[in-house]
């Protein structure tokens, strides 16, 4: 995605008259919803967001330039809006402080993160250039923007992330849970794998469908009620404690590549050694292969399981 999708025509603002940061957002969040990039009445709430401190990320990108950063559900897509102004406005102790010349506001619908990963460095080492920033920051108007070819087709992918894909975990199960229990809770939901977790939600390991009829299938086969008594035996004697996950700030190709590799249909997500759910190879899939979208949910209570 080149920067001129991301910041069109119309949503430039030159000369940029602010003298302080809050005023530079509140007029380019007023140009985003002129320009019906946003819709109306937006603009004025992400401005009050942003003013409280309730939203946003103030990136200091060089000496003269700012870069505030959003997730929104108020656009469907990265989207900008870049202002310059004659005199630095004051930044009043956000982006390390001091003052600037030049606002790029970014809005995305999904994390922030990924754009700290490729979008922000690659504007960084463009405009460390010198003549690249006086250059922007000598427009007289809209158009010496919008012209300026070398900056408006720099590259900014929004790289997709794991945290993107995962599903938030709904189920878990503890060390002491029965396999009466967990198999009972894979049939009545559905679910393929169950995660074993200790008291910190810290992974411990994982029970698969496969894993369960293996503990499932000898009473059956023999018709014996003492064989294979699901009842008697814990979860942590049928878990696989070697598992392999992935970090939810992972690259979403990188993991999806682990699993084609692999040939796992799901890996667990964790953030700083707790489990909070799982990417699945049917989301990567949808996600790399179709519109750009984060995934939402939330945990679901009950179960005989321990469902938390």
């Amino acid at each position: 995605m080149r920067l001129s999708e991301i910041v069109s025509e119309g949503r430039v603002l030159v000369p940029l008259e602010a003298e302080t940061l809050d005023e530079a957002i509140g007029l380019l969040c007023h140009k985003l919803e002129v320009s019906g990039t946003v819709p109306q009445g937006a603009g004025t709430r992400l401005a009050g967001e942003f003013f409280s401190g309730a939203r946003g990320e103030v990136i200091r990108v060089n000496q003269w330039v700012v870069l505030l950063a959003a997730q929104t559900q108020e656009v469907g897509h990265l989207l900008g809006a870049l202002g310059s102004a004659r005199s630095p406005f004051d930044l009043g102790g956000q982006g390390e402080g001091g003052t600037a010349s030049v606002l790029l506001l970014l809005l995305t619908p999904r994390r922030v993160s990924p754009l700290k990963i490729q979008a922000i460095p690659t504007l960084s080492r463009f405009l460390k250039v010198a003549e690249n920033t006086e250059r922007l920051r000598g427009a007289g108007t809209p158009g010496d923007v919008l012209s300026f070819s070398e900056l408006m087709d720099l590259d900014l992918q929004d790289q997709l992330l794991v945290a993107d894909g995962v599903d938030p975990l709904k189920f878990r199960v503890y060390p002491d849970t029965s396999m009466e229990e967990v198999v009972g809770l894979m049939v009545r939901r559905g679910i393929r794998a169950v995660p074993v977790v200790g008291e910190k939600l810290d992974l411990l390991g994982l029970i698969t469908s496969v894993d369960a009829i293996r503990h499932l299938l000898p009473g059956q086969m023999t018709g014996s009620k003492d064989s294979g008594n699901l009842a008697s035996v814990p979860a942590r004697d049928a878990m696989v404690r070697s598992v392999m996950c992935v970090s939810e700030e992972q690259s979403l190709l990188e993991a999806a590549n682990l699993m084609a590799n692999k040939g796992v249909a799901q890996l667990p997500v964790v953030r700083e050694g707790e489990l909070i759910g799982f990417l699945t190879m049917e989301t990567a899939l949808q996600l790399l292969s179709g519109p750009r979208r984060g995934s939402s949910g939330a945990m679901e209570e009950g179960g005989a399981a321990k469902v938390d």
